[in-house]
């Protein structure tokens, strides 16, 4: 495989040379709606419907392409294939190792397109190779155009169709590439909030779920104190539904007032501990939401929260005082427990919310609701 001299950097600031992308993507419109599919790196290929595969396809025709691909390199290094057309796998083989071969560089500068002769012993052909800008610790995306064997003027005019057509080209790249980057810090708070040993459930300003945890999707599916019913959550138990839907209520309010920790009755076991939180508008949304909190005081809370406890450096009695109140215990019955007087207990509840920032209970509570994370699958969370 010979790798012979660079092409000129595209000046991104040509706007109208994407005028024909454009107005290509506008004619496929009567065709399909167009959409962004977040395709991974990890993922199966990309189908050639795509939004990808149809821009890229294009700025191969507009270059006068026989064939094209879209390659990349995930963060281990292994480089793949992601997309393409009319090429066999050979082909699309030997341009992955083409990919193995180029850094793609960070920041506004990406390398300078190259030619790549003698693709396989079966294709005679040429590829111009050109690296996709790339954002600091995403994968690095290569474009692939495969032509038959051009000769030196029509390398140039090639050359010169691509410093013309890749600015409108690089625009949509950097558009996929931030999109994947969303799509992969979603998907990596999704695995982490599904290790949290509790339920925690995302609500839309209008009541309804955004996401629900694997725990607290757990709960609803047996209607263990909690339930779904058409896209939002309810308690099981009557009495309950009506306390639950007021808190969640005045959460989404944005009013200000104080909503106490609730206990939702099961038909087996302890009631769930219901803690609240309000999620207000922000630069990245301007809608209001909630999350909710569900802890089932039969798993060992001990367990969980005293690497939290340790976060905060609470002496062992302070621990256990703390844990106690996050399994749902009144401060008087959790004195009753550590065998203390009432005003002992408060005492140390006072050093708790010293050494945590906490000023309430109900604070305190939610602040250790938040930082229990399992150190283990669900499998492994122990029971008393």
């Amino acid at each position: 495989m010979l790798f012979r001299g660079a092409v000129a950097r595209a000046d991104p600031l040509a706007e109208r040379d994407g005028e024909s992308v454009r107005h290509s993507i506008q004619e496929r419109r009567a065709e399909r709606i167009a959409r962004f599919t977040f395709g991974d790196m990890h993922e199966d290929a990309l189908a050639t419907a795509d939004d990808v595969a149809l821009v890229t396809g294009h700025f191969a025709r507009a270059l006068g392409a026989e064939a094209w691909a879209l390659t990349g390199t995930h963060e281990q290094g292994a480089s793949r294939c992601i997309v393409a057309e009319g090429l066999d796998h050979d082909i699309c083989a030997a341009l992955v190792q083409i990919a193995d071969r180029i850094e793609t560089g960070f920041g506004h500068h990406a390398p300078a397109p190259i030619w790549c002769d003698h693709l396989s012993t079966e294709h005679p052909g040429s590829a111009l190779v050109i690296p996709v800008q790339r954002m600091p610790g995403q994968p690095g995306a290569f474009v692939n155009l495969v032509f038959r064997s051009p000769d030196d003027e029509a390398r140039r005019a090639i050359e010169d169709r691509c410093l013309r057509e890749w600015p409108s080209v690089a625009a949509y790249f950097r558009l996929w590439e931030t999109a994947r980057a969303a799509q992969r810090r979603i998907a990596g708070i999704e695995i982490g909030l599904n290790l949290v040993a509790i339920g925690i459930v995302l609500l839309s300003g209008d009541g309804h779920i955004v996401f629900a945890n694997d725990t607290a999707r757990s709960l609803m599916d047996r209607h263990d104190g909690i339930r779904e019913h058409r896209g939002q959550v309810q308690a099981t138990d009557r009495a309950d539904a009506a306390a639950l839907s007021t808190a969640i209520g005045c959460v989404l309010s944005q009013n200000g007032a104080d909503v106490p920790l609730l206990m939702l009755h099961r038909d087996g076991g302890p009631p769930l501990v219901t803690s609240f939180a309000s999620m207000p508008a922000s630069e990245q949304s301007d809608e209001d939401g909630a999350l909710l909190f569900f802890v089932d005081p039969g798993l060992d809370i001990h367990q969980l929260a005293e690497p939290v406890c340790k976060l905060f450096r609470l002496s062992r009695v302070e621990t256990e005082l703390t844990c106690l109140l996050a399994s749902g215990q009144t401060l008087a019955a959790a004195a009753q427990s550590l065998h203390v007087k009432l005003g002992t207990a408060r005492g140390y509840l006072k050093q708790v919310f010293l050494k945590t920032g906490s000023n309430r209970q109900v604070d305190l509570v939610r602040l250790i609701f938040s930082n229990l994370v399992r150190a283990a699958t669900h499998d492994h969370v122990h029971r008393r």
